[in-house]
């Protein structure tokens, strides 16, 4: 699937049919989460507090689109892992199989591995980072190009205005557009901005 599921609206409602379980997120913004395994879970929270949401379509549509994808793909490529519905938000978790099928299935971009890897899929670090030690960055920045040569570290690439968690410690995060809030969450803060819009937040980490 090609494009966003409108921005995950596709959440309004689903969490009304389907009685998913598993691993989830507890968070309250819009969140990508890479696992240890090189899984992806995506939570999406959206509001669910107007009269005019049909829940029987956005629920066909989603579950649609998961089951085409996952015919296609493999049925643990893509799942809902956990939804619910409280104070008029909705809370949806899907799992990725890895960060090429979250890309795939989403239209999000998005790179998981090494920055040799990176490199050749043709990423550029000439971008100024931020140290990081212990969950708070340093004022002072330093050049990609200088971090290059660093075999110890992996990076988490995405082009989306959501929160980022890792499953190490982070070391560097590109300073447009981000917060580090832990040792392992770098926040987005332009949020409130189209989808197009949004920066592509290197997270490195150890």
């Amino acid at each position: 699937m090609k494009k966003r599921m409108a921005a995950l609206g596709c959440c309004i409602g689903m969490s009304m049919l389907l009685g998913a379980c598993g691993a989830k997120l507890d968070v309250q913004e819009n969140t990508i989460a890479l696992q240890r395994n090189g899984k992806i879970l995506e939570a999406a929270v959206e509001s669910f507090d107007q009269s005019y949401y049909d829940q029987e379509e956005l629920n066909t549509y989603v579950q649609n689109a998961v089951d085409d994808y996952t015919a296609e793909h493999g049925k643990k490529s893509v799942s809902v892992t956990d939804s619910k519905v409280e104070e008029k938000k909705a809370y949806l978790t899907l799992q990725y199989e890895n960060a090429e099928t979250f890309s795939d299935f989403t239209g999000i971009e998005c790179f998981n591995g090494s920055i040799v890897e990176a490199q050749s899929a043709g990423y550029d670090f000439d971008l100024d980072f931020y140290p990081v030690t212990d969950g708070k960055a340093d004022t002072k920045t330093v050049k990609g190009s200088t971090l290059l040569d660093d075999d110890d570290l992996k990076v988490l690439i995405v082009k989306e205005n959501s929160d980022l968690i890792v499953p190490g410690k982070i070391a560097y995060v590109s300073t447009e557009g981000t917060e580090v809030a832990s040792e392992k969450q770098v926040n987005v803060t332009q949020k409130e901005q189209d989808t197009d819009e949004a920066v592509l937040v290197y997270v490195l980490y150890k």
